[in-house]
């Protein structure tokens, strides 16, 4: 038996509004939001990745900013310097300089409205 991953969950403060930035800012498109009070919001990226937005309990607490960090989405681009001036005049804030990896990869930080971390990544060519 082969195991596929389905989608991705992550935990919003207000899934419709965390989910319409990503449509907006990152133009993911809407795939579903079933009906009914706290319900989980499900958009997509143009290769079919799907994000789950649901409600984050009222007990939770995040942990620390660091540790959210090492937990993030990396979104792959084609132009790294178009991408990062596409999402700033989006408004995004970038949290650090861009930094150079293997194979001559290029990478930034940032966060969503609700500080998930998101990995900018650009791969001159694919380690794998």
């Amino acid at each position: 038996m082969k195991f596929t991953i389905e989608h991705l969950g992550i935990m919003a403060e207000n899934p419709r509004s965390l989910a319409d930035w990503y449509i907006t800012v990152l133009g993911f498109r809407e795939l579903y939001e079933p009906e009914g009070k706290g319900m989980p919001v499900f958009v997509r990226d143009e290769k079919g990745v799907t994000l789950e937005f649901f409600q984050k309990p009222d007990f939770y607490e995040y942990p620390g900013d660091e540790a959210r960090k090492n937990q993030h989405l990396s979104l792959s681009v084609s132009d790294f310097d178009q991408a990062v001036t596409a999402l700033e005049g989006a408004g995004v804030i970038f949290n650090d300089d861009p930094f150079t990896i293997f194979m001559g990869g290029r990478v930034r930080f940032f966060q969503d409205p609700e500080g998930n971390w998101i990995h900018l990544i650009y791969r001159p060519e694919m380690p794998w």
